[in-house]
């Protein structure tokens, strides 16, 4: 099982990849949300020149914030950067479609973006709104054409998994599929938000707050669809976002997603919403969680640190996952049982 790692991209991002491959995680892959992380292709450029064996990643990219030229163009760039070791994320786009105020792309379009862009990538020739289009890096750039990646889907039921396997591509996802295992054969990532917790350490202290909080704050933007369903807190959290301004809302209701909770998350992170939001845990929960994970179908595991002390977060949690990875016992793919619905998730 690969332990892997995703960042909500800030300045300091790139010190944190680096750690990140010095402690062992074999992927480090960053969010693409422009309006608030710092940007993906400098973010990635830097950690690209100051690494050499992590994979660096994107997840995801969609047709939404940007032309397929300029994506196509970015993930050229990276790749030249990091040769062999590059991973393009693709979506239908879920925080980048809510901070447009606009709905996800259909799945037919997402499959047709991933084929256009392994075209421009190869040196081909799109065509987009009746013009003929071509990624054309001339020696002078440094970028050689083609340019080859892997291609990753992020999916989440059966319509986005049956994208993923006619393109040939691998799947993120997450741990929420109902009474049965993931529905993929391929290669799958779970995500994994939450902190270890130290002997002794409640689910409401300050810092478990401000490290689990981002992943618990998603749970709630979730609400009634999401691992809070029926809680108190998912219910205020609810009429607390409904009382914005509609012009306004589809903003509040991200704003620090991923990253730091915001003012209107924290009125609603309490322990319970940090234990059903997040895979918080003990080591020994933690080690329980990974293994349903892999017995839910799980190649891999994405772990995402937030709060304030990013290396702590990534050492602790890369300690317990070693741990459980040598454990005789664990670790061996088992799809008939425990289902991923035991594992409470954002």
């Amino acid at each position: 099982m690969e332990i892997n790692c995703v960042f909500a991209p800030a300045t300091d991002t790139p010190d944190h990849i680096v750690l990140a491959e010095q402690l062992g995680y074999q992927r480090a892959w960053v969010y693409d949300v422009p309006v608030s992380y710092a940007d993906t292709g400098a973010t990635l450029g830097i950690a690209a020149t100051r690494t050499s064996t992590i994979r660096l990643g994107v997840s995801v990219f969609t047709e939404h914030l940007r032309h397929i030229t300029t994506n196509a163009g970015l993930i050229a760039h990276l790749a030249t950067l990091a040769p062999g070791r590059f991973d393009a994320g693709v979506g239908a786009g879920f925080t980048s479609s809510a901070y447009l105020g606009r709905k996800g792309s259909r799945w037919a379009d997402v499959e047709r973006y991933v084929e256009d862009l392994r075209t421009l990538l190869a040196g081909g020739e799109i065509e987009r709104d009746g013009t003929v289009l071509s990624l054309m890096h001339m020696p002078a750039s440094g970028i050689s054409l083609p340019v080859e990646v892997d291609f990753w889907v992020a999916a989440h039921g059966p319509k986005g998994f049956a994208t993923a396997g006619r393109l040939g591509a691998g799947v993120v996802t997450n741990p929420t599929h109902g009474d049965e295992p993931v529905p993929f054969d391929g290669q799958c990532q779970l995500t994994y938000y939450g902190t270890v917790l130290e002997d002794g350490e409640a689910l409401d202290s300050r810092r478990v707050i401000d490290a689990a909080g981002a992943g618990a704050g998603l749970a709630l933007h979730m609400g009634q669809y999401g691992p809070l369903a029926g809680m108190p807190e998912a219910e205020g959290y609810h009429e607390a976002i409904a009382a914005v301004d509609e012009r306004h809302r589809h903003l509040e209701l991200f704003r620090g997603h991923l990253m730091e909770p915001s003012d209107l998350d924290r009125q609603f992170l309490t322990g319970d919403v940090i234990r059903r939001g997040t895979l918080t845990g003990t080591r020994d929960e933690i080690a329980a969680s990974l293994q349903r994970l892999v017995e839910a179908g799980a190649n891999a595991v994405l772990y995402q640190p937030s709060g304030p002390d990013i290396p702590r977060e990534l050492a602790a949690f890369l300690e317990v996952a070693e741990q459980f990875r040598d454990t005789p016992g664990t670790s061996s793919p088992n799809t008939t049982a425990s289902p991923a619905s035991e594992v409470q998730h954002a």
